[in-house]
């Protein structure tokens, strides 16, 4: 077993034919981590009422039925109702999950933009497993880092919703065209077992791979050569690619950052997904102004990545925080099982980087991404305190 303080999956897309959800069941029978984050869109709401043709209100009354149960765990629930809108693949990860909870792994659930109407149930609490609007994670070295989806930080997600709409239902339908050619391709495969692996050094060797950020590979900018093509990541790289999407996400997020740190909150970094594209990115706090209260040099972003079958290389990832606080990112691969993980840099997610003036850390040159800390104001719906803190 992957025995960690604690680990960090989000963009599972259980219900989408793009969700992985066989490899999935199989990563989560290899970890034990004491804290597992569900960092968003882990059930995929606007895909199953795509794919099992249902309207909005039906799938939000199911859901409301599904959580109000007092039977079962909210996460044992699939059928809502009288109609199967998960898979059985699907429905064995929840299980799955479920199962992590019950030997002892508090799970916490912090919902995104494909599941947000699990919003309305932040704050519920059952037998170790939380929903959580967002949340603050302290590492074994006290280090704090806030948790979020990241779709606060998305305006093509709020003001574009009718094309992000568009997007779902096209890169549903094509996943769907895939996964037919890719089921028919496993059948014929023979299935090879895992080959034998050992938890800590993987565990080792990935926080060793992030402790080096300056030898990270940097693809061509046509992105990763050796990779399969995907036309759903085809399509995502090309609006993000054009529309600057990524700088702009980044901005708002460390510009929050910035300024809950200035409000003295202190936070070292965040740790979301919703992009689909794992990295690891330092950013160089702006000088602090008379009066502020002392804040950490640089933050950092996280981005676990995701287990949705747009890009093969970059899929199937998660963050793990080691006992000593170290952080690490994994991915899951068919063959081998668990291995440590190299996020790449991509052109749309890339940044000038030099040493931070104050602890030498590689960080990203601000002064490139056009920060302006006084003139910022976060566009984020709903409030922004942190209910809760989760130390491992």
């Amino acid at each position: 077993m992957l025995d960690c303080a604690a680990l960090f999956i989000s963009d599972l897309h259980l219900g989408s034919n793009q969700c992985e959800a066989k490899e999935l069941s199989r990563f989560l029978a290899l970890i034990r981590p004491r804290v597992l984050y569900l960092v968003g869109d882990v059930i995929d709401l606007q895909a199953i009422r795509i794919n099992a043709n249902v309207s909005e209100a039906f799938l939000a009354a199911s859901v409301d039925r599904a959580f109000q149960a007092t039977s079962a765990d909210p996460l044992e629930k699939g059928f809502f109702g009288s109609r199967r809108l998960l898979r059985h693949t699907h429905l064995q990860v929840l299980r799955d999950l479920r199962a992590l909870g019950c030997s002892g792994v508090k799970v916490v659930y912090v919902p995104g933009n494909h599941d947000a109407y699990l919003r309305r149930y932040a704050g519920l609490e059952h037998d170790g497993f939380a929903i959580r609007r967002e949340d603050i994670y302290t590492t074994p070295d006290g280090r704090r880092l806030l948790v979020r989806h990241g779709d606060e930080y998305d305006g093509v997600i709020h003001f574009h919703q009718n094309l992000a709409a568009q997007l779902t239902r096209l890169t549903e339908r094509y996943s769907q065209l895939v996964g037919l050619f890719r089921s028919a391709a496993e059948a014929l495969r023979p299935s090879r077992p895992l080959a034998s692996w050992d938890p800590e050094a993987i565990l080792q060797s990935a926080v060793e791979l992030l402790a080096q950020p300056w030898e990270w590979p940097v693809p061509q900018a046509r992105g990763l050569e050796s990779s399969d093509f995907s036309l759903a990541f085809a399509l995502e790289r090309a609006i993000k690619t054009r529309t600057g999407h990524d700088r702009v996400l980044k901005r708002l997020l460390t510009q929050h950052l910035f300024r809950e740190n200035r409000a003295g909150r202190r936070l070292d970094g965040v740790i979301n997904g919703h992009t689909h594209i794992p990295e690891v990115t330092g950013f160089e706090s702006p000088p602090a102004a008379p009066g502020d209260v002392l804040w950490p040099c640089h933050i950092t972003t996280y981005n676990d990545g995701s287990w949705a079958r747009s890009q093969r290389q970059l899929g199937r990832t998660a963050l793990v925080v080691a006992h000593d606080g170290t952080i690490g990112m994994v991915r899951f691969d068919r063959q081998r099982g668990i291995v440590p993980f190299q996020p790449p840099k991509f052109p749309f997610n890339s940044y000038p980087q030099r040493p931070c003036a104050v602890c030498g850390a590689p960080v990203a040159d601000l002064s490139k991404v056009d920060l302006n800390l006084d003139d910022f104001n976060p566009p984020i719906r709903g409030p922004l305190t942190v209910a809760d803190t989760v130390r491992a």
